[in-house]
C-alpha cells in the first residue's frame, strides 16, 4: 500500500511540475512560433517538451536508485531545495506581473516569462524542429530543483526494488506530459482565435500564473517555518490539475462560440 501511495504522490508531483512557470513560458512561446510558421505539431509542443524533460528525470531516478541505496542527504539539503523553489517562484511571479503591466500599457501581445528560458539560446526559442524541443525539455530537467525533487522521492522508494525508482520516473513523466500537453493545446486554441478573446485569454493565463507563482511561493515559505500548516499535497495537486483542465474547457468552448458568431456575421 505504501508503494501505491508513493506512485500516486509522484504522479501528482508530475502534474504539478507540468504547471511550472518556466515550462509554461517555453511551451507558450514555442506553440505561438510553430503556429505562425504553420507547423503541424504546434499543438503538441508541450508533449514533446515533457518527453525530453521526463526522460531525463526517469533516467536520473534509475541511476540514483542504484547509486544511493545507503546514502542520506545532509540536513541542509532539503532547506536548500525548498528555498530555491520559493525564490524562483517569487521571481517568476514578479517578472510576469511586470510584463503584464508593461504590455498592457504599450498595447502589446503578452507572453509568459520564465527564469530558465533566459539561458536557452535564441535558436531553441524559435524552432520548428521537434527534436530540438525535446532536447530543450531535457536541459530544463538538469535544474537544481528538478534533480533534488527526483532524489527525494527516489530515496523514499528505499530498497523496495532496483526498478521502482525508474518506474516512478516514468509515472512522473506521464503526469507532467498530461499538464504540459493541455497547456500547449490551450495556447494553440488561443492563438488560433484571431478575435479579441484570444488576446484576453492570453492575459488571463498570465495572471493565473502570477497568482499561482506567488501563492505557492508564500505557501512554501509559510509552511517552512510552520510545518503544522502543510496541506495534503495530493489534494493540492489534483485541485491545480482540475483548475488547468477547467481553463482548457473554457477556452475550447469560448473559441468555438466566437468562431460560430464570426461565421454567422459574414
Amino acid at each position: 500500500m505504501e508503494i501505491l501511495s508513493l506512485f500516486l504522490l509522484v504522479f501528482v508531483l508530475g502534474l504539478r511540475h507540468g504547471l511550472d512557470a518556466d515550462h509554461l513560458a517555453f511551451i507558450d512561446g514555442q506553440t505561438r512560433y510553430n503556429w505562425r510558421m504553420g507547423s503541424s505539431f504546434s499543438r503538441w509542443v508541450g508533449t514533446l517538451f515533457s518527453l525530453g524533460h521526463g526522460g531525463i528525470v526517469a533516467i536520473t531516478a534509475g541511476v540514483l536508485g542504484v547509486l544511493i541505496k545507503n546514502f542520506t542527504f545532509p540536513t541542509y539539503f532539503d532547506t536548500f531545495a525548498s528555498w530555491v523553489s520559493i525564490i524562483s517562484l517569487f521571481l517568476i511571479g514578479t517578472l510576469n506581473t511586470y510584463n503584464l503591466l508593461r504590455t498592457r500599457k504599450n498595447n502589446e501581445e503578452f507572453q509568459l516569462s520564465g527564469l530558465k528560458g533566459k539561458f536557452i539560446p535564441k535558436l531553441a526559442k524559435g524552432t520548428t524542429n521537434p527534436l530540438l524541443i525535446v532536447l530543450v525539455g531535457a536541459l530544463f530537467a538538469l535544474a537544481a530543483e528538478t534533480v533534488s525533487q527526483t532524489a527525494v522521492w527516489t530515496l523514499a522508494a528505499g530498497n523496495t526494488s532496483e526498478y521502482i525508482p525508474l518506474l516512478l520516473g516514468l509515472v512522473f513523466m506521464i503526469g507532467m506530459m498530461i499538464t504540459d500537453t493541455i497547456d500547449s493545446m490551450i495556447v494553440y486554441k488561443m492563438v488560433n482565435d484571431s478575435s479579441k478573446f484570444g488576446a484576453a485569454a492570453s492575459r488571463l493565463m498570465g495572471w493565473v500564473i502570477v497568482v499561482l507563482a506567488y501563492s505557492v511561493s508564500l505557501y512554501l515559505a509559510f509552511t517552512f517555518f510552520n510545518p503544522w500548516a502543510e496541506l495534503n499535497f495530493e489534494i493540492v495537486g489534483v485541485i491545480l490539475f482540475i483548475f488547468l483542465l477547467s481553463i482548457f474547457l473554457f477556452v475550447s468552448i469560448k473559441s468555438k462560440k466566437t468562431r460560430s458568431e464570426a461565421t454567422l456575421n459574414k
